[in-house]
């Protein structure tokens, strides 16, 4: 199956805790607190959208020092310190991946083959697992997204066409309105009040733009592009209409992050010296994080971002100086201003890092 989100990154999994109204200056803004890993497994990653309001987090494990290996991943729930919940895979699954979790802690992910390779979207609902299945004559299903309804938002697909679909409340599978003669089109992220975020194509460009769905019964209207159009992929979008992503101007040649707020698109300021970035989530307050870099692999150099009242600013500047983390991409932020972090210890602690960004237990 032909992806376009080719700059789809997760992270490894850290949360940043914020103190209460520090300037953007100090170094000690936020806390680090280490998320640990499965037994057996040596690092543990994040997906966006993955840090809910009471602050637990969904994140998936491997052996791989690889976040988009998608190949022996398994999923858990951490509630904090020592309180890690295994969610399970479907039988016979071999790998597991959790992407979203809402506020009443319901996660959905992917579980069978390969995450994006005929794996079935899923639910863990108190820990148990259910296979959302497939549109018919369909071959597979992702589940990217849970609001506080319960409804799941994603794609279901089969060869080089994939269709956004739904989960009502009740699991039954839905398909969302397509734009015409459109091949592909897929559902990132869903709102409280039932705005979807999303991407369809190709245009009559070949390009591959960001969408909105006003509510499921909508046909989806194609978001603001840079002059000349461009592809695009919102990630998240909050309680007042705000969506965030990146997109990919024909000026090229890098994703850029972006914000679409009233009918305009917003390209977000990046570390300087960066080529290319995204925006991975905003919560309701308008406080959006994501990450910039050199390119998809950098992980090691990556930047972790937070834009805030028109600003620009690196997360690595907002901890103590002496906290000994590197801080690499951000990918969730709730509204209590916890952040879920990519992140390693420097080589001057006991743990053991390389350079292609893996933290050991």
């Amino acid at each position: 199956m032909i992806r376009t989100e080719a700059f789809r990154l997760a992270g490894l999994a850290g949360l940043l805790a914020a103190a209460a109204c520090l300037p953007a200056v100090a170094q000690n803004r936020y806390t680090v607190t280490d998320l640990g890993t499965l037994p057996g497994l040596a690092d543990s990653y994040e997906w966006a959208n993955c840090v809910n309001n009471q602050g637990h987090i969904a994140a998936y494990a491997n052996n791989d020092a690889n976040e988009n290996a998608f190949a022996g991943d398994l999923s858990f729930l951490w509630k904090g310190p020592g309180e890690i919940q295994l969610l399970p895979g479907l039988p016979g699954a071999t790998d597991t991946l959790a992407m979203c979790l809402n506020d009443q802690d319901q996660v959905v992910g992917d579980s069978g083959a390969a995450a994006w390779a005929n794996a079935h979207a899923v639910l863990w609902d108190r820990g148990v697992v259910l296979d959302l299945g497939t549109l018919p004559g369909d071959t597979g299903s992702d589940a990217v997204m849970i609001n506080n309804q319960g409804v799941v938002f994603g794609d279901s697909y089969h060869a080089n066409v994939a269709s956004a679909v739904f989960w009502d409340s009740s699991q039954r599978i839905h398909l969302l309105p397509s734009l015409p003669d459109s091949t592909y089109d897929f559902a990132y992220c869903i709102g409280d009040q039932g705005q979807i975020g999303g991407q369809a194509g190709p245009d009559a460009n070949g390009d591959y733009p960001a969408v909105l769905w006003r509510n499921k019964n909508a046909v989806p209207i194609i978001l603001a592009q840079p002059p000349n159009g461009a592809s695009g992929a919102p990630y998240a979008i909050n309680n007042r209409g705000q969506l965030v992503g990146a997109v990919f101007p024909h000026a090229g040649p890098n994703w850029l992050p972006a914000l679409w707020q009233d009918g305009s698109l917003t390209e977000l300021e990046i570390f300087p010296g960066d080529p290319m970035g995204f925006a991975e989530q905003i919560n309701n307050r308008g406080q959006i994080v994501g990450a910039s870099g050199q390119g998809f692999t950098d992980v090691t150099f990556s930047h972790s971002l937070l834009w805030e009242n028109g600003t620009m600013i690196d997360l690595q500047t907002q901890i103590p100086a002496d906290s000994g983390w590197v801080l690499q991409q951000a990918y969730s932020i709730n509204d209590r201003g916890q952040i879920g972090v990519r992140g390693a210890q420097r080589p001057t602690s006991r743990l053991p890092f390389d350079a292609g960004g893996r933290l050991g237990w």
